[in-house]
This record gives C-alpha cells, structure tokens and sequence, in this order.
C-alpha cells in the first residue's frame, strides 16, 4: 500500500468512528426523550393548571381547548362557562416569554400568568412583578406599549414581549371564537 492509500483508509476509519459515535449518542438521546417525555408533557399540563387557577382565583376548574393546537381553552366552574384563557409567547431579550391570558366572556383581560421567561434578572424580569402585570387588567382588544399598557425602564424589549404576547392570545381567542375564521 502507498503511503497516500494509507491515509485515505485513516480518514475512513477516523470517519467511521465518528459516525458509530454519533449514533450511538442519537440514539441515547432519543431514548430519554422517549422516556421523559410524559412526565414533560404532565408537569406542562399541571403548570398551564396553576396559571389558570390564578387568573380565575379558583381552583378545580375544567378546562378544554377549543380546537387541538390553538391553544384557546374554555374555562368551567361546575358545567358552567366562566371565560377563556390562551396560550400565548413574545420574545423577550432572554428568549421567548410563555405567558397564559385569561378573559371574562365579553373578552376583558383578566389576568396575566408568565410561565416561562430567561431575562435578565433584576431587569428584564420585572415583567413578571404583579404590580406590572396588573396593567393589563380590563384591558380588551389590541394594546399599545406606552399608551395602554406602561414600559419598564431598562426593559423595553421585555416589557414588548408581554405586551406582543397578550395581543397575540388575543387574535387566538378572537379567531377561536369566530369559528377558526381570519375574516378573510
């Protein structure tokens, strides 16, 4: 064998091992995703849960999504409907921001849960302060940074992810609730 020969079959050897490598690292992965992945999806579903006893201040509620995947849910007290919540994100500085709105029947805000965000504490992380959120109680329609609902200084990026979220839950409710229509 040539010297040249022998470095291609080096090559290839170094190749492969890195392919056998790599799969063996896939496939581990895959398996603790497929482990994981119920618990994953219960501790999501137990905190959505939480949020939406917290907008509506009660416990125990019933909760369905209007269509699979819109993220738009009717909420139950005792067989009876006693408004909507969505599921909703904006980005953030950090990342996107997960938030769940809730809404009374004629679509007023009544509350904003953050369930996720990566800001900067200290900063960014202020949109998550109650006195902050507050501000978009008895809100309706789409909403304004600096007009309908307030900035926090130093964190305008963050302040706009909320805000771009809770106008988004609130296209999703107003789409679910005409049928899935976009009036188009």
């Amino acid at each position: 064998m040539t010297k040249e020969n022998n470095k291609i079959l080096e090559a290839a050897v170094i190749g492969l091992k890195l392919l056998l490598i790599c799969a063996v690292i896939a496939g581990v992965v895959s398996c603790v995703y497929a482990l994981t992945l119920d618990t994953y999806e219960k501790n999501l579903e137990a905190t959505k849960n939480v949020a939406i006893g917290r907008i509506f201040g009660k416990e125990g509620l019933a909760c369905q999504e209007m269509s699979e995947g819109s993220g738009v849910y009717t909420v139950q007290e005792n067989g009876q409907l006693i408004g909507y919540c969505v599921e909703s994100s904006g980005k953030g500085f950090g990342g996107d921001i997960q938030l769940m709105v809730g809404y009374t029947l004629d679509q007023r805000i009544i509350s904003v849960e953050i369930i996720s965000l990566s800001e900067t504490p200290g900063v960014g992380d202020k949109v998550n302060k109650a006195d902050y959120l507050a501000g978009y109680r008895e809100q309706s329609g789409q909403l304004a940074l600096g007009s309908d609902i307030d900035k926090i200084a130093g964190s305008t990026v963050s302040s706009k992810g909320v805000l771009d979220g809770v106008n988004a839950a609130t296209l999703a409710l107003n789409k679910a609730l005409k049928g899935g229509s976009d009036g188009e």
